[in-house]
């Protein structure tokens, strides 16, 4: 193994030996760090280690050099972004603004997520979305990061966060409760270090996650996996009568539409473009530390990076709801491959041919995403005259959705 990967796989292993359950997990925060200005959130109830899991990772890539704020104390604007310089002031009438440790560390851990109030949740959005704080007027720059956060989204003293809060943690995981023979496991871990958090080596530095960042994103992965990345991405926000920019949502909207068995109908909001890039960005990961990546990683990465940026019609089945989808995804691509349906788009866009439109047509009625695709050359057909306005699949599809 190279060297680089050995730092990672290194830390995998020492979380592991101080971490019980949730192997998945694990895995899947150890390859978020690979990518500039990773940010992880880790869900879970009361007391199945959250706050360990991130100290863990974050002592394993800066020793004690870390800063983490708790929802749980009142946290003032000078701990979260900066305060003034108050003698500089009295004395010289200058505003010197001095950044906060949080704002400065290259480590960063945000304990009880769902306890922050309002105001410190905007200024760390700010910081996600754009990498740099204000305040004072004076701007500064963040640059890379490591972030870690944790909540209990059922704890009652929560605070309600906008869905674009949390669209900007590239990943969410799930802990478990653990089986009887982990819990004993557990013990005799804790007997044998006192402290998991305090006995956990630093494996690495920020220097060379960087350089292993670098190297991350160098790798090119395969264009029939990001192919399948976008048209996952896609089958989850595309609605034919305009989801996003209507009041009416499903399941109301889908009522008499033809896509109603479709994996649309199940999706009252979709994904941002940023599951795209992080699922991108893990696929990259995945292929620099294991070798090569391939679809059913996608799958399975998809359960961590599409939760907390989209919700579904069944928003109360959660986890199990999202596998369902992502199987008849999967299933969804098979049948699309065994069409050859992307070979005949392909074919028509670079010349109109009746017969194979007709064939194409026909594969739409049950596809809403390759609909969507044939519709677009449609109005370039109609226009050349190759194609009447009633004749198109657009008439077909769309005066039903147009009433609603």
């Amino acid at each position: 193994m190279k060297g680089l990967q050995m730092y990672v796989k290194k830390l995998e292993e020492e979380v592991r030996a101080r971490f019980v359950g949730n192997d998945e997990a694990v895995g899947v925060l150890t390859l978020n760090l690979l990518h500039e200005r990773s940010t992880a959130l880790i869900r879970a109830p009361r007391g199945r280690g959250k706050s360990t899991l991130m100290l863990l990772f974050l002592k394993g890539i800066f020793g004690d050099d870390f800063v983490v704020l708790s929802g749980a104390s009142e946290i003032k604007r000078g701990e979260v972004v900066a305060r003034l310089h108050i003698p500089s002031l009295e004395r010289e009438g200058v505003e010197k603004v001095i950044w906060s440790a949080f704002v400065k560390a290259r480590g960063k851990g945000l304990d009880e997520v769902n306890r922050l109030n309002p105001y410190t949740a905007s200024n760390i959005y700010h910081l996600l979305q754009f990498g740099e704080v204000w305040a004072y007027g004076q701007r500064y720059v963040v640059g890379d990061f490591v972030l870690f956060a944790n909540e209990n989204p059922a704890d009652p003293t929560t605070f309600v966060h906008p869905p674009p809060f949390y669209d900007r943690f590239d990943v969410c995981v799930r802990l478990s409760s653990l089986p009887l023979s982990d819990k004993f496991r557990l013990q005799e871990l804790i007997e044998k270090h006192g402290s998991l958090v305090d006995s956990m080596p630093q494996v690495l530095d920020f220097d060379t996650l960087r350089e292993i960042r670098r190297e991350v994103s160098e790798v090119e992965v395969d264009v029939d996996l990001l192919a399948t990345v976008n048209v996952l991405v896609r089958d989850l926000q595309a609605c034919i009568r305009d989801r996003d920019g209507g009041r009416i949502k499903p399941p109301a909207l889908c009522e008499g539409c033809h896509f109603v068995h479709g994996i649309c109908s199940s999706v009252r909001e979709g994904p941002s473009e940023r599951a795209t890039l992080v699922l991108h960005n893990l696929l990259k990961a995945k292929a620099w530390l294991e070798g090569k990546a391939t679809e059913d990683d996608i799958y399975r990465l998809a359960s961590y990076v599409l939760p907390h940026r989209m919700e579904l019609v069944r928003q109360d089945r959660g986890p199990e709801e999202l596998a369902r989808l992502l199987r008849r995804q999967r299933e969804l691509n098979e049948e699309r491959r065994a069409r050859k349906q992307w070979a005949i788009l392909e074919s028509l866009t670079r010349s109109f041919n009746r017969e194979l439109y007709k064939l194409a047509a026909e594969i739409a009625v049950e596809d809403l995403i390759f609909a969507e695709e044939l519709m677009k050359l449609e109005g370039e057909w109609v226009s050349k005259g190759l194609l009447k306005p009633e004749e198109t699949l657009r008439s077909r599809l769309m005066p039903d959705a147009a009433t609603h």
